[in-house]
């Protein structure tokens, strides 16, 4: 017969659920500079909320600086103290409410990318939401709150303890992280490579508008730092996604790479040559001006 007392015990549901929370968010720098940075529009995490019609919740950073201060001495103590968490108490609704309504704008935003539009209308309209709906920040704020939401859920567990009600809100907010924000992500994607439809001349021509290469470089940035925050590509979120999308997201800087094949082929070869005459060109005048150098 073995004796209890020797057994090893294994990482318990709710460990496991912790252990999800804490490592559901890579890094929330990158949304933090692109919402409050110097390049960042005045209170736009602020504005972006009050358009979602989201609950109040302060100043978002400051909210994210308490959490982790608290996620910190629960790590370190096993608790939270009672003055420290009153405070932060209520607070679990009310991020969940504003994740739910984040993603609900982002998705509705993505529902008007219709793929049967002609590719310059899905252009227009993919400028209108990157600039005037702001969708990625809507996106980096989505990553700030979430992390708000999954801190909060790991203070509450040290709280309150594994009462199936509390892991299973855990558990939830988990689940329409993987589902909802893969999905958000893919649908994305799919939505900004279709500028690469069409001929390499049309092609070329669309990545000739500065108005219309800022706005989809911008949105891809705003993709890219979305994708690293939640480590999709450890969750397997593009696994399935066209090569096609990529290689298309990836050329959004190089109208050279974006056309491809033999368009692409001639005109490298064509600047290689411009070069090399410039060169040639730079070299003559220096001779002409040195008529003693050999």
């Amino acid at each position: 017969m073995t004796d209890a007392s020797t057994e090893s015990t294994g990482p318990t549901a709710t460990d496991s659920v912790v252990d999800a929370l804490r490592g559901a968010v890579a890094s929330v720098e990158a949304a933090i500079v692109r919402l409050e940075g110097e390049d960042a529009a005045p209170d736009t995490a602020e504005s972006v909320l009050a358009s979602v019609g989201a609950p109040a919740l302060g100043d978002i950073v400051t909210r994210h600086n308490a959490l982790t201060r608290a996620a910190a001495i629960v790590d370190h103590r096993g608790t939270l103290p009672d003055a420290d968490w009153t405070p932060l108490a209520e607070l679990g609704s009310r991020l969940d409410e504003t994740v739910a309504r984040l993603q609900a704008h982002a998705s509705a935003l993505l529902d008007g990318a219709d793929a049967d539009k002609p590719v310059q209308e899905h252009l227009e309209y993919l400028h209108t939401i990157a600039v005037e709906e702001r969708l990625g920040e809507t996106l980096q704020l989505l990553v700030l709150v979430e992390d708000c939401l999954f801190l909060w859920h790991r203070v509450r567990i040290a709280r309150e303890g594994s009462a199936p009600e509390v892991v299973a809100a855990a558990r939830s907010a988990l689940a329409r992280h993987f589902e909802g924000d893969g999905d958000l992500l893919r649908r994305a994607r799919r939505a900004l490579a279709r500028f690469a439809e069409g001929s390499p001349l049309e092609v070329v021509r669309r990545l000739s508008s500065s108005r219309t290469t800022r706005a989809l470089s911008t949105l891809r940035r705003d993709l890219d730092d979305y994708r690293a925050a939640f480590r999709a590509d450890d969750a397997g979120w593009l696994a399935d996604e066209d090569p096609d999308v990529a290689e298309a997201l990836d050329s959004i800087d190089s109208p050279l790479k974006a056309v491809g094949g033999a368009l692409g082929d001639v005109l490298e070869r064509g600047r290689a040559r411009v070069t090399e005459t410039l060169s040639r060109d730079d070299g003559d005048k220096t001779s002409a001006a040195d008529p003693e150098r050999p």
